[in-house]
């Protein structure tokens, strides 16, 4: 290379995609293959890219797996937003309270009342994975673009997301003004006897001891009922939402994803509407708490 060029970016050392539709044609064939492709990605998020080395390179699988990976889980998480917004505080309430009686995964056991689970640590490992290997991408790669050429699209958008997600953890996980309320918390985590009437992360019997709990559905009303926070959180979302689209129209075609090529279109519209599903989702839980009355909660100390 020239001296003082940049570095290239990494090269992808996965086979490229299988020629044709793979032996699986229409639109069946290209939801079997991402879903598969899907579930490689996720096996492998953090720890089998090739990043991770004692210098950090640029291979883009870091951030096609973990991407893969924040993706899967931010449709969980939007799911239970929206259902515990709408069915009001119980849900709401019970479904962070989950999250909180699975502490002691984070210390593998060995301390009860850890402050995280396994869960939040994988995903705080694939997000600093994501970030780091985005990053650098962009340093090694984009830098000497001007903005008017659209190389930094990835990079303004990803940077404003990581703003918003650092916004969105002092306000709900880490907020000094989190209330608590009681709460009857199912015994093996989820309500089976109430699933058939959208019951999840609460019982109704009152021979289940009551427990104290963090008062979620009340903190995301104190926020939303705000309307500058509303319109911030709006365009952060529909930021967040752009990211998607165009990160996920240069996933599907790389040779980690496997897809094959004939079901490139589709899979990337797959992709379009599933992340188009996710933002009106959390659009939705926004709009509706701050136009909606809210939900009396009693709480305590």
């Amino acid at each position: 290379p020239a001296p003082g060029a940049r570095p290239a970016a990494a090269v992808d050392d996965e086979a490229p995609p299988p020629e044709g539709n793979g032996g699986i044609p229409g639109p069946l064939g290209a939801i079997i293959f991402l879903v598969k492709n899907l579930i490689v990605m996720l096996l492998k998020t953090v720890f089998f890219t090739g990043n991770l080395k004692f210098n950090l390179d640029n291979n883009r699988k870091g951030t096609i797996r973990s991407a893969c990976f924040l993706l899967t889980f931010t449709i969980v998480h939007v799911l239970g937003n929206f259902v515990g917004m709408v069915k009001g505080p119980l849900e709401a309430n019970g479904e962070g309270y989950f999250f909180d009686r699975i502490g002691w995964t984070g210390g593998l056991g060995l301390v009860q009342d850890f402050p995280f689970s396994i869960v939040e640590e994988y995903l705080a490992l694939g997000l600093l994975l994501h970030v780091a290997v985005a990053l650098k991408r962009s340093w090694d790669i984009s830098i000497n673009y001007c903005l008017y050429t659209g190389r930094w699209n990835m990079l303004l958008s990803g940077l404003t997301i990581l703003f918003f997600l650092t916004m969105h953890l002092a306000d709900i996980r880490f907020s000094s003004e989190m209330k608590y309320t009681m709460l009857r918390p199912p015994k093996h985590f989820v309500a089976f006897s109430g699933l058939l009437e959208g019951r999840v992360f609460f019982e109704t019997d009152e021979s289940v001891p009551l427990v104290r709990v963090r008062d979620l559905y009340t903190r995301e009303v104190e926020l939303f009922k705000d309307f500058g926070t509303s319109m911030l959180y709006t365009a952060c979302i529909v930021i967040f939402w752009l990211h998607m689209l165009i990160g996920w129209k240069k996933v599907v075609p790389a040779d980690a994803m496997q897809i094959p090529k004939d079901h490139v279109k589709t899979v990337t519209w797959l992709g379009w509407l599933a992340a188009t599903a996710i933002v009106s989702m959390y659009l939705s839980v926004v709009w509706y708490t701050y136009v909606m009355p809210p939900m009396q909660v009693v709480n305590v100390p």
